[in-house]
């Protein structure tokens, strides 16, 4: 990758990564109130106002932890013999495509499962402890207690979360 790639990402974490390695990122949320969340290495943009033209010209990576129809839209907004990575389907379990359209943008689609990669990835996230121990790295979440389980499962459930939820097992907020 070099230092003209353009990535469109929807996580802090890739956000920070991409520009680190030198790319021109956009950062994409799905809501107003997440604008201000989106780091400032990356240009933020709402997903109902992608286009071509809002990003500047295609993509050469789409990083996206959304899935349904915003993978579909923002697919096409990768450059022929660009890369798209699943990460996730928060936004919808089904993506509908046009087969013919999607031959001829000749995009890769690369679903990555997490899940499975565990001992893969290891070495790497213990590689980026010291950035985040230290901020050069950073990585949102909102902290509950085991008593406002049923408002993070909630926020989590509505989109309105930024970032990860860390359960506290030990802190019942009292």
């Amino acid at each position: 990758m070099g230092p003209a790639s353009r990535w469109q990402v929807d996580r802090a974490e890739p956000v920070q990564l991409a520009a680190r390695a030198g790319a021109e990122v956009i950062g994409v949320v799905g809501r107003p109130a997440k604008l201000e969340h989106v780091p400032g290495v990356a240009k933020a943009l709402l997903a109902p106002d992608l286009s071509e033209e809002a990003v500047g010209g295609k993509a050469d990576v789409l990083i996206d932890t959304v899935g349904g129809g915003i993978l579909r839209d923002a697919l096409t907004l990768v450059r022929p013999r660009g890369r798209a990575a699943l990460l996730g389907y928060t936004g919808g379990r089904e993506l509908t495509l046009d087969l013919a359209d999607f031959f001829l943008a000749d995009v890769s689609l690369l679903p990555v499962n997490m899940i499975s990669r565990g001992e893969e990835v290891a070495p790497e996230v213990l590689r980026l402890l010291p950035d985040l121990a230290s901020g050069a790295l950073s990585l949102p979440y909102e902290r509950y207690g085991m008593d406002a389980l049923g408002e993070a499962v909630e926020r989590l459930r509505t989109g309105a979360a930024v970032g990860k939820i860390v359960l506290d097992m030990e802190n019942t907020g009292d």
